[in-house]
């Protein structure tokens, strides 16, 4: 697949699906306050990864993945609908532990080291 293609539909999947979450269009309950990072789109464009992640405790967590998981034919058949793909990439949402970490160090680098005085 094109490099340029594949980051168009990566970019508006990402759009998709966050737009779709916060427009209400998800009825799911398990799915809210989510926030969606990248996707990532395989070499025959069948597969997807989009990465999500929601201020929420582990237990909560599986249960915003499920949610998101079971809604994955919505999102499909949205972005089909926007870009009119021939074939529709299987979504698979999956929490960003990356983007975890990469939070978690700016945070340890920005914090001024406390005195003990």
């Amino acid at each position: 697949m094109n490099p340029i293609r594949r980051r168009k539909i990566e970019a508006e999947a990402v759009r998709t699906v966050a737009m779709m979450i916060l427009s209400g269009k998800v009825k799911d309950p398990r799915v809210h306050m989510v926030s969606v990072h990248r996707a990532e789109i395989s070499e025959d464009g069948k597969n997807m990864r989009v990465y999500v992640t929601a201020i929420c405790t582990d237990k909560k967590k599986i249960k915003v993945l499920s949610g998101l998981n079971s809604a994955s034919g919505l999102f499909q058949t949205t972005l089909s609908g926007k870009l009119g793909l021939r074939i529709t990439p299987r979504m698979q949402f999956l929490w960003d532990e990356e983007y975890i970490q990469s939070l978690d160090e700016s945070l340890r680098l920005t914090r001024k080291p406390t005195s003990t005085e």
